[in-house]
């Protein structure tokens, strides 16, 4: 393997363990905490609000970033079977109709010719938009194949959607966007790269208002507890004056 390729391959390290052929079942109480809410904004370098939707199944475990930036806005979807062998991520842009697909399997998907010869540690990779679709192993974007394959990716989506999805820049700091840039956007723009240094985080807001913009309102219990979590707490009492003397 080339040194080159290592820092793509990194990510897929805590899979090796998954690689057995026979599923594993399903963790006992996967079900326990099928679902939540959180909401984070930031007014510097740049105004970044943006909500994190988590659901799960015994299936699978969901997860649904909605993120607004000062060029646009944007779903994205990232899925994990309970057995741990593949994650499909995907980034829409609401407001143009269109998306943006990546598989990252362990496993050779069926029917996936490009990704015969794969080992580990390396794993397929499978890119999809509206003008076609790419699959290669994800060692390959770091040899010799690299640019042409990164020019291919540039082409599954339209000029427009590109255009837009260079928005999202200024969000990619944020903790819960980290494994959608090596190995997926920064494939298809070299732009959402995710710079060096911390994660970008902020403390929790309510967000059932932002969410309903974007669709995705909460519940009638959802909201009881953004209340019960955002009240309004009395003032601390002030502290007596000193006695005179």
């Amino acid at each position: 393997m080339s040194p080159a390729a290592a820092p793509l391959l990194a990510p897929l390290l805590p899979l090796l363990p998954l690689l057995s052929p026979v599923p594993s079942p399903s963790p006992p109480g996967r079900a326990l905490v099928p679902r939540g809410r959180w909401h984070h904004e930031v007014e510097r370098p740049v105004r970044l609000g943006w909500s994190i939707l988590f659901r799960r199944t015994e299936a699978e475990d969901e997860t649904r970033l909605l993120v607004e930036t000062p060029s646009g806005r944007f779903v994205l979807v990232s899925a994990q079977p309970a057995d741990g062998s593949r994650t499909r991520e995907e980034v829409a842009v609401p407001e143009l109709g269109e998306t943006v697909s990546r598989v990252l399997s362990t496993r050779v998907p069926e029917g996936v010719a490009e990704c015969a010869g794969i080992r580990a540690p390396d794993a397929c990779l499978i890119l999809e938009g509206n003008r076609g679709r790419l699959a290669a192993p994800l060692s390959a974007f770091s040899g010799d194949e690299g640019p042409k394959l990164r020019r291919r990716a540039a082409g599954l989506v339209s000029p427009a959607f590109l255009a837009a999805l260079k928005g999202l820049a200024p969000a990619i700091r944020i903790a819960d966007l980290a494994f959608y840039s090596e190995d997926f956007l920064a494939l298809v723009e070299p732009s959402l790269a995710r710079p060096p240094g911390p994660g970008l985080s902020a403390p929790r807001l309510p967000g059932c208002a932002f969410d309903a913009t974007f669709g995705y309102p909460c519940t009638a219990e959802e909201r009881r507890r953004e209340g019960w979590l955002f009240r309004a707490r009395p003032a601390p009492a002030p502290s007596p004056a000193p006695s005179p003397r």
